[in-house]
Protein backbone atom coordinates (compact mmCIF):
# COMPACT_ATOMS: atom_id res chain seq x y z
CA UNK A 1 0.00 0.00 0.00
CA UNK A 2 2.99 2.42 0.60
CA UNK A 3 4.24 2.38 -2.68
CA UNK A 4 1.05 2.99 -4.20
CA UNK A 5 0.30 5.93 -2.48
CA UNK A 6 4.03 7.30 -3.22
CA UNK A 7 2.93 6.73 -6.75
CA UNK A 8 -0.14 9.03 -6.08
CA UNK A 9 1.59 11.23 -3.83
CA UNK A 10 4.42 11.98 -7.20
CA UNK A 11 1.20 11.80 -9.30
CA UNK A 12 -0.39 14.91 -7.56
CA UNK A 13 3.22 16.68 -7.44
CA UNK A 14 3.29 16.89 -11.13
CA UNK A 15 -0.33 17.79 -11.65
CA UNK A 16 0.37 21.64 -12.54
CA UNK A 17 2.10 20.42 -15.67
CA UNK A 18 -1.05 17.36 -16.92
CA UNK A 19 -3.07 15.46 -16.95
CA UNK A 20 -2.10 12.19 -14.48
CA UNK A 21 -3.85 9.41 -15.61
CA UNK A 22 -0.60 6.88 -16.80
CA UNK A 23 -0.56 3.17 -16.02
CA UNK A 24 1.42 3.63 -13.08
CA UNK A 25 -1.75 5.87 -11.20
CA UNK A 26 -4.19 3.43 -12.45
CA UNK A 27 -2.29 0.87 -11.26
CA UNK A 28 -1.81 2.18 -8.22
CA UNK A 29 -5.56 3.00 -7.63
CA UNK A 30 -6.31 -0.53 -8.76
CA UNK A 31 -4.23 -1.67 -6.03
CA UNK A 32 -5.88 0.19 -2.92
CA UNK A 33 -9.32 -0.73 -3.98
CA UNK A 34 -7.84 -4.39 -3.68
CA UNK A 35 -6.33 -2.76 -0.31
CA UNK A 36 -9.70 -2.12 1.02
CA UNK A 37 -10.14 1.65 0.51
CA UNK A 38 -13.60 2.49 -0.67
CA UNK A 39 -14.38 3.04 -4.45
CA UNK A 40 -15.82 6.52 -4.14
CA UNK A 41 -12.20 7.92 -2.81
CA UNK A 42 -10.97 6.23 -5.52
CA UNK A 43 -13.20 7.43 -8.37
CA UNK A 44 -12.79 11.06 -7.08
CA UNK A 45 -8.77 10.62 -7.11
CA UNK A 46 -9.28 9.61 -10.64
CA UNK A 47 -11.65 12.16 -11.48
CA UNK A 48 -9.41 15.24 -10.48
CA UNK A 49 -6.77 13.20 -12.07
CA UNK A 50 -8.30 14.23 -15.67
CA UNK A 51 -9.33 17.52 -14.60
CA UNK A 52 -8.64 20.37 -17.41
CA UNK A 53 -7.69 23.37 -14.84
CA UNK A 54 -4.31 23.07 -13.95
CA UNK A 55 -4.39 24.48 -10.75
CA UNK A 56 -7.63 23.13 -9.61
CA UNK A 57 -6.53 19.52 -10.76
CA UNK A 58 -3.65 19.63 -8.25
CA UNK A 59 -5.62 20.39 -5.30
CA UNK A 60 -8.27 18.36 -5.75
CA UNK A 61 -5.59 15.59 -6.65
CA UNK A 62 -3.93 16.54 -3.01
CA UNK A 63 -7.38 16.67 -1.42
CA UNK A 64 -8.40 13.15 -2.50
CA UNK A 65 -5.22 11.34 -1.36
CA UNK A 66 -5.79 13.06 2.02
CA UNK A 67 -8.79 11.57 1.79
CA UNK A 68 -7.71 8.03 0.63
CA UNK A 69 -5.23 8.61 3.91
CA UNK A 70 -7.72 8.79 6.44
CA UNK A 71 -9.28 6.16 5.07
CA UNK A 72 -6.41 4.21 5.14
CA UNK A 73 -5.32 5.63 8.60
CA UNK A 74 -9.04 4.27 9.66
CA UNK A 75 -9.72 7.75 10.40
CA UNK A 76 -12.88 7.64 7.83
Amino acid sequence: MDDAIEVLRAAAMRAEARKQTGPDVRLALRSLRFLGIPADAIRYYWDSCQSDNEIGRSQSMRAALNRIELFRAGKL
